[in-house]
């Protein structure tokens, strides 16, 4: 099965580079300046693609060869054959069927031989060889996602298109940056069915949620267990290689808290809850360029420290309705009080719940003005965003999962970004409290 997808993949992105006598000219056509990313990767070829009939037709080629699959050209009969595994596809030219494993295939428009290069419709990328193809006619580009492995939310996966995305989940409550190079379109129903999407270039690069509403031939979903997680998925990575560095993962004193998958196009993180004999609670799903491209600076976006607060106050409220409890209400003096912690935290190096003048949680709250019958604090330091922060107090073993899970009815984030004299970059600090 695997053989064949690589195979699938393979066809939908080479560069045929037979030289052969017959070129047939047919209908008109015309190169077009077009864009094609092969998972957000751009493919450059010596000849461009071209227009036949308001069809784009891609060339197909070379790649198949280096990945082991046999190609052969019959210039008798004017048909391309691959072959690899228990798959055979064989394209004739000039014609408006293709044959995969003794099944037809209908095409747009036909095959084309031009200069020496085979030409294909674009779509028969998508329809027949099992990669999501997407045109954005305003940027004029062309995006092939594999689909291998592929793990989909509400049939939603990587590539899918941003106009899919709306489709299925209508208008985002609000789009965050994010570290990445791409933005968090965040959509929920009064914190119900929460996911984040992540938007790059009109297309989905990345994916989180803690509702069991993936779908993945494994049969992985919130609610699995991790022996089950195991008997699917290749071992866990313990570092990635980006560029020429290899980045280590988290290790876990109590229990490991998430783990990191590599599959063919993308990254797979699952998040486990130790409270609950670890059972997925989540997952998070990243394009394989896009992680790799990303390495960890400083922080000092005001904007991404306002997306992070609000993302740890959402993660919050998904996770309490998820339960059946009541969401938090927003409270901006909890808020500032928040933040000023979080500051204080890294200008001054240290992690603590109290200052080192010694002002308590309680007192800071006061101090803006709080009243309040009940009132807690949440701290955290170093995760890389508000995702990993949450997992983190969700797993946490000393009352941050009870207050996130508790009796408060009001809730203030704040977030701040230590500077290179910091122990650490990021900080956030949630504040709880039940007014009388």
């Amino acid at each position: 099965m695997k053989l064949k997808r690589v195979l699938l993949l393979s066809l939908s992105v080479i560069m045929f580079m037979f030289f052969v006598s017959f070129i047939s000219f047919g209908n008109s056509y015309t190169p077009v300046s077009i864009k094609i990313f092969l998972n957000q990767k751009q493919l450059v070829f010596d000849v461009p693609p071209i227009n036949i009939d308001n069809r784009i037709l891609v060339p197909v080629g070379s790649i198949l060869r280096s990945m082991g699959a046999d190609v052969l050209w019959d210039s008798s009969k004017k048909l391309v054959t691959a072959s690899k595994g228990d798959l055979t596809v064989i394209i004739p030219i000039n014609s408006n069927t293709a044959v995969r494993n003794n099944t037809s295939v209908k095409l747009d428009v036909p095959a084309k031989i031009i200069s020496g290069r085979t030409f294909v419709p674009f779509r028969f990328l998508s329809e027949s060889l099992g990669a999501k193809v997407h045109y954005d006619s305003i940027n004029k580009s062309i995006f092939i996602t594999s689909e291998e492995n592929s793990f989909s939310f509400k049939g939603l996966s990587l590539g899918s298109s941003l106009e899919e995305v709306s489709k299925v989940l209508g208008k985002p409550k609000r789009i965050d940056i994010s570290e990445y190079d791409f933005k968090w379109y965040i959509y929920h129903d009064n914190y119900k069915n929460y996911v984040q999407v992540g938007i790059r270039n009109n297309i989905v690069v990345a994916i989180y949620s803690n509702n069991p509403l993936w779908v993945n031939e494994n049969g992985i979903n919130v609610g699995s267990s991790k022996k089950a997680v195991a008997s699917s998925l290749t071992k866990p990575l313990d570092k990635i290689l980006k560029g020429n560095i290899y980045y280590s993962l988290a290790r876990f004193k109590d229990g490991e808290e998430y783990q990191v998958h590599q599959l063919d196009n993308s990254y797979l993180t699952i998040f486990y809850d130790l409270h609950r004999n670890h059972q997925v609670t989540a997952l998070q799903i990243v394009d394989k360029s896009i992680e790799e491209k990303y390495r960890r600076h400083l922080n000092t976006s005001t904007e991404l420290k306002k997306a992070y607060e609000r993302q740890v106050f959402d993660l919050a409220n998904a996770l309490r309705v998820r339960e059946g409890l009541q969401p938090f209400i927003w409270c901006d003096l909890a808020s500032i009080s928040a933040e000023k912690h979080s500051k204080d935290m890294a200008i001054n190096k240290y992690f603590n719940h109290n200052s080192l003048e010694g002002i308590s949680p309680f007192d800071r709250m006061k101090k803006e003005g709080i009243t309040y019958r009940l009132a807690g604090e949440n701290i955290a330091a170093g995760q890389q965003n508000a995702i990993f922060a949450h997992e983190g107090w969700l797993n946490s073993f000393t009352g941050h999962r009870e207050a996130i899970m508790g009796r408060y009815q009001r809730l203030g984030v704040g977030v701040w970004f230590g500077d290179d004299k910091a122990e650490y970059n990021n900080y956030y600090t949630q504040n709880f409290y039940t007014p009388f």
